[in-house]
């Protein structure tokens, strides 16, 4: 029996890593499910905020890359919806996959060819209908969001959501009846994990935050946390700069930091390389205001460093575990007191949460429901 062939589009797709999330989503669904399904990527030749083409792509035209995936990099001079039309008529396919939601290029230029052909689609919204995600520019997205509704395109839609809440999220806005897919985000494949012992002192601890520099990933927050940290802190920080006044407003805070915290900022750091950056560091502190799955947060617990979050991910009850601490963002001692912890840990304290965040991290990554649950959004 042939494999179903899959379209999908996407702003952004590897080589790109900058736009986080949604690229590590869409990349790991197709090198899970290539054994099941025939899948092809429809995206950009640029990465996130950048404008010079990724080197080794062909514009233009499709790629086959080394790991199979075929992938149709646009370039900006020949985005657009003749082009997109023209393409998307030339192929065979059976469900187109959009993972995103408002995306103006790759959401709904996609959404009118589409409903003109009348074909299946599924929607990942990832996390961008809730109600603080809507609620940024909501005079744009509403009317958006209740066109999709009221429009005829809905008949042959239905929505892929990573967890219960974003499920709950997809019926607020589109109604009751919408058909809805459930699959947690996978994690990226994993061939031989290392163990690395990290040396821990007591009186000092090394932490790290990978995300862009925006508000809702709160490094503002982690920032005011560490301006009465005690011990000896180091602090990395990793991620593209997405909002200019706010990283203003965080190097405010970096200029004021005791003199035993050390902070650093390197700038965005690809997938690849997260585990060499990780590899002295004891803890993530990361207090989000809300991921809709958080890859950073599996790949830190993957190189045994508990994460320090919030409560508004997935990854909660942590702490019973030994695997981390999920902490209310409304009561910032919790966070300060947390530090204090860490920063107070010695070597076989550390190890022990170090190997429950590991055979957390584990446990995830190796439930065969992962998979199934993933290969029924396409059934």
């Amino acid at each position: 029996m042939p494999k179903k062939k899959i379209l999908l589009f996407s702003d952004w797709f590897y080589p790109g890593f900058m736009a986080g999330g949604p690229i590590q989503s869409s990349f790991n669904l197709i090198n899970h499910l290539q054994e099941f399904y025939d899948f092809s990527v429809i995206t950009r030749d640029t990465d996130y905020t950048d404008t010079v083409p990724y080197r080794g792509v062909k514009s233009d035209e499709w790629n086959i890359l080394p790991n199979g995936m075929r992938v149709y990099y646009f370039s900006e001079k020949k985005l657009s919806y003749p082009a997109m039309s023209k393409l998307i008529n030339e192929e065979e396919f059976d469900i187109a996959y959009l993972n995103s939601m408002y995306s103006p290029r790759f959401t709904i230029m996609p959404l009118f060819i589409l409903n003109k052909l009348g074909k299946k689609v599924i929607l990942a919204p990832r996390g961008m209908l809730a109600p603080t995600a809507i609620a940024i520019k909501s005079w744009k997205k509403k009317p958006f969001l209740l066109w999709i509704k009221n429009s005829s395109m809905i008949k042959n839609m239905k929505f892929h959501a990573a967890s219960l809440h974003e499920a709950d999220h997809i019926r607020q806005v589109f109604g009751k009846k919408v058909e809805i897919k459930i699959a947690p985000n996978l994690p990226g494949k994993i061939e031989s994990p290392v163990t690395i012992e990290k040396r821990k002192e007591v009186g000092s601890v090394n932490l790290i935050n990978v995300a862009r520099v925006s508000p809702e990933k709160n490094l503002h927050y982690a920032l005011e946390v560490l301006l009465n940290a005690k011990g000896k802190v180091k602090f990395d920080i990793y991620g593209p700069v997405y909002d200019y006044p706010y990283w203003e407003k965080c190097k405010e805070i970096l200029s004021r930091l005791p003199s035993n915290v050390e902070c650093e900022y390197f700038g965005p750091i690809s997938k690849d390389s997260l585990p060499q950056a990780m590899k002295d560091v004891h803890f993530l502190l990361m207090p989000t205001q809300g991921e809709n799955f958080g890859h950073t947060i599996l790949e830190a617990m993957i190189c045994g460093c508990p994460p320090i979050i919030s409560d508004r991910t997935p990854w909660i009850g942590l702490e019973p575990l030994k695997a981390g601490f999920d902490l209310p963002l409304e009561e910032q001692q919790k966070f300060e007191d947390v530090l204090h912890k860490v920063v107070s840990m010695d070597q076989e304290e550390f190890n022990t949460w170090s190997e429950g965040t590991r055979k957390f991290a584990a446990a995830f990554i190796n439930n065969p429901d992962l998979l199934k649950q993933s290969i029924d959004i396409f059934n």
